[in-house]
């Protein structure tokens, strides 16, 4: 799959859904509320980490098919950073569900394995 873009809209499309569907289980469900804001807010940063990565992604191709002798990185301290900011922040606010703020965390990049499975099939075909 030479084409991240395809890949990458899926995921943030079927995130998308994902969170949707979590505020309206937030909204008609008040037991599950705080797991309901805890996965919305890890499929957020997850979602921002997935995004992010894929641009850094795409500047390291662009460095090595141009044969850049400068460094590069993918951004892994960046990303970092940027979930332990949201668990801070899940931890510090009791609305949060600091569980399910880390699944949601990690489901986008989960995401991607069945996305990427479908459109390499589609393209065959």
């Amino acid at each position: 799959m030479d084409n991240m873009t395809p890949m990458i809209t899926a995921v943030t499309r079927m995130t998308c859904v994902i969170m949707a569907g979590l505020l309206m289980g937030w909204s008609l469900h008040h037991e599950t509320r705080d797991v309901t804001l805890g996965m919305t807010l890890g499929l957020l940063a997850g979602l921002v980490n997935f995004r992010y990565l894929a641009v850094k992604v795409r500047r390291v191709t662009q460095a090595a098919a141009d044969r850049e002798g400068r460094g590069f990185s993918l951004g892994f301290a960046t990303r970092i950073c940027f979930a332990v900011l949201v668990t801070m922040f899940s931890i510090k606010i009791e609305h949060f569900s600091l569980e399910a703020t880390i699944a949601g965390l990690f489901l986008p990049q989960i995401l991607a394995i069945p996305a990427g499975i479908y459109l390499s099939i589609r393209n065959k075909l």
